[in-house]
């Protein structure tokens, strides 16, 4: 049996998702579609090269599925309007949501910015990341026929400098 590498020091919580349809509000749950309600959490996003950013953000949260949806758009904009006054460059690069970091870790490091190992001691990894929410398209169809999957549009703020010319 393989230990599964954690990131943090805290146990694993919430499951967690990534709604990358911007004009789809998660109202309830897409596990198992009870009402949602909002959980206001510092979500811990790695960007690529090197940074780690806390950002208290507003989930959709589901509390019978312990399950945090966060709207990729408006994760995007809060970075872009992040880097685009400290790091123009970094906009664009991948990214990922690896976790949550306690509230009080959270004010603290605003007060005073922490170095990553003064941080990991208060952070907590995903007991599930799930794949990003995909939908149906809406329409009506045959009972034998499929619904088509929607695809989700391209990020609109979060991309490279050369490709939105």
């Amino acid at each position: 049996m393989t230990k599964k590498t954690r990131l943090g020091n805290l146990p694993p919580r919430y499951g967690f998702m990534l709604n990358p349809y911007p004009d789809l509000r998660i109202s309830s749950c897409p596990r198992c579609e009870r009402k949602t309600g909002q959980r206001k959490i510092p979500l811990l996003i790695h960007i690529d090269p090197l940074h780690l950013i806390a950002l208290n953000y507003t989930c959709r949260y589901c509390k019978d599925c312990d399950l945090l949806i966060a709207h990729k758009h408006e994760i995007e904009h809060l970075l872009t309007d992040l880097f685009r006054q400290h790091d123009p460059n970094v906009i664009g690069n991948d990214y990922l949501i690896v976790g949550t970091l306690e509230k009080q870790a959270w004010r603290e490091g605003l007060a005073q910015p922490k170095a990553i190992d003064e941080t990991f001691p208060h952070a907590s990894d995903f007991a599930t990341y799930y794949q990003e929410l995909r939908v149906t398209r809406a329409g009506w169809y045959k009972s034998d026929q499929e619904p088509p999957i929607a695809e989700p549009p391209p990020s609109r703020e979060w991309i490279k400098a050369e490709q939105s010319r």
